[in-house]
């Protein structure tokens, strides 16, 4: 009986011993504790950066599915001088000498605490500060890992031949396409830069494409500024482009909707500005009416070069000759003119006030002969009435 306990005794310790290394093996599997991975720079003068190679493909066979994360320490004296990375690596094993896709973030910190070079089949990091060191820990979801050993080939020489570098952006990295994709990031006083396009409401089409749906009571963007209100800018936009354009009848993506879009304002390269229309011919073009309270338009010269003594009038006798000619006043646009050309104001306001400058002096002539003619008619009626006198004897 004591012989039968002991070997319970013994089976029951085996057992044990059996689950603290099931247990200690499934502690392994999982994101291990921090390890150091090297110094951020040489400990003797001049005190260079390290480059660490971080990840590698060990065998053209293997099939990764790895995230690393890298602990980032500069000078600890200096809080913005340290950045935290999440790194993905993948890789299918009939990939040969590459990798398939690899990504890299900044998750805290500072983006431009480190910078990483990315090869076709490795991945290279340096601290950007001196006075730290460079921490990582990893976590496999395949039986291998493509992350490197002790001491990470560490250098003093900066690595070349990469296919992609950062130090600030994400980077996703396509190697199936040969695409590298910059990754937006948010810098040490939150202020967020987008490197790709952004979308709100929508998969975005352009660089920031929103689309607010069903806003039946509320505008679908809103930018205020207490001082200045938004402002647009371009670098070469020519007649051929716009610089702004309201469309109505559009489609969220920025087509015309059924029955084409509607220009609203459209504001050409060159400076024209089309409303109704986004062909504009001139500084402003309306396709449609105005209705204002007042209309100011400069003009260069005026009309009253009809006053100077050196003014030729035409006679009323060549004015009436070329009415009867043209069908139409000198010096002013045809019907047919106006019709195709359209009509200048501030140019027909200086021709009517011309005609209207002649026509005063016309007047002003009629009058002089009206005046010379009544004195002669009171001439002649004195004359007359004294010789009707005569002839009476009165």
């Amino acid at each position: 009986m004591r012989s039968f306990f002991r070997s319970c005794s013994l089976l029951i310790s085996i057992i044990l011993i059996i689950s603290s290394l099931g247990a200690e093996a499934a502690r392994v599997s999982e994101p291990g504790d921090w390890l150091i991975m090297g110094p951020a720079n040489t400990s003797a003068s001049p005190y260079n950066l390290c480059y660490y190679k971080v990840a590698k493909i060990n065998n053209d066979a293997d099939r990764y599915a790895t995230t690393i994360e890298l602990d980032v320490v500069g000078d600890v004296n200096y809080h913005y001088r340290q950045g935290a990375y999440l790194i993905r690596i993948n890789k299918y094993e009939g990939t040969l000498a590459r990798f398939d896709g690899l990504e890299i973030r900044c998750i805290s910190g500072n983006p431009l605490a480190a910078t990483f070079y990315v090869f076709n089949n490795a991945l290279w990091v340096k601290s950007n500060y001196q006075w730290g060191a460079i921490y990582y820990r990893s976590e496999d979801h395949t039986a291998v890992s493509p992350l490197n050993t002790a001491p990470f080939d560490q250098t003093i020489t900066a690595p070349v031949g990469f296919v992609a570098s950062t130090d600030t952006y994400g980077l996703n990295c396509d190697f199936d396409n040969s695409k590298f994709y910059q990754l937006s990031y948010e810098d040490v006083q939150g202020n967020t830069t987008n490197m790709g396009k952004m979308g709100i409401g929508t998969v975005p089409g352009y660089t920031l494409h929103t689309v607010s749906q069903g806003n039946t009571t509320k505008a679908s963007a809103y930018l205020w500024g207490e001082n200045y209100g938004v402002a647009v800018g371009t670098l070469n936009a020519t007649a051929a482009n716009y610089s702004f354009a309201v469309l109505n009848n559009a489609n969220t993506d920025g087509s015309g909707a059924t029955g084409g879009g509607k220009p609203l304002l459209y504001v050409r390269g060159d400076g024209n500005v089309g409303i109704g229309t986004n062909i504009p011919q001139a500084k402003l073009a309306v396709k449609g009416d105005i209705f204002a309270q007042k209309v100011k338009v400069t003009q260069s010269g005026w009309a009253d070069f009809v006053f100077h003594p050196d003014y030729e009038l035409p006679s009323l006798q060549e004015v009436e000759c070329f009415i009867k000619a043209n069908k139409h006043l000198p010096e002013i646009p045809s019907e047919k003119e106006v019709e195709k050309d359209g009509l200048d104001v501030g140019e027909m306001n200086k021709k009517l006030l011309q005609k209207i400058e002649e026509l005063t002096l016309y007047i002003i002539d009629l009058k002089k002969e009206s005046v010379v003619q009544r004195k002669e008619l009171e001439m002649l009626k004195e004359k007359t009435e004294k010789e009707a006198k005569k002839s009476t004897g009165k």
